[in-house]
């Protein structure tokens, strides 16, 4: 296995602990709550292997979010000048915190 591998399960784990730990029910995992922090979940792996670095966790985070084993947030709508003949309209993570999802859930049980 991996370096990412390895501090994708971590990451997992810690997000899972924490679902429990503040026992949310599941109707959490589907709608989305607010989890750790990014900075905590990287803390957290780098504390648990002083051989993980931040690009490990990062790498980790993308892989993990993007096979929708885990969410960010909040949610924002992009914002267009006044003024664009351009406007976007859909929305964006601000990436503050992370957050499992039932797919997740699954993975880490």
């Amino acid at each position: 296995m991996g370096k990412v591998e390895s501090v994708s399960k971590q990451i997992l784990l810690v997000l899972l602990h924490d679902f429990q730990s503040r026992e949310l029910p599941s109707e959490a995992l589907d709608e989305g709550y607010v989890g750790p922090t990014l900075k905590e979940v990287e803390r957290s792996c780098i504390e648990q292997d002083q051989t993980t670095t931040q690009v490990d966790v990062e790498l980790a985070l993308k892989e993990l979010e993007d096979n929708g084993w885990i969410d960010t947030g909040p949610m924002m709508v992009h914002d267009s000048p006044p003024d664009s003949e351009l406007q976007f309209i859909g929305l964006f993570s601000t990436r503050e915190y992370v957050h499992l999802t039932i797919k997740g859930y699954r993975m880490a049980r």
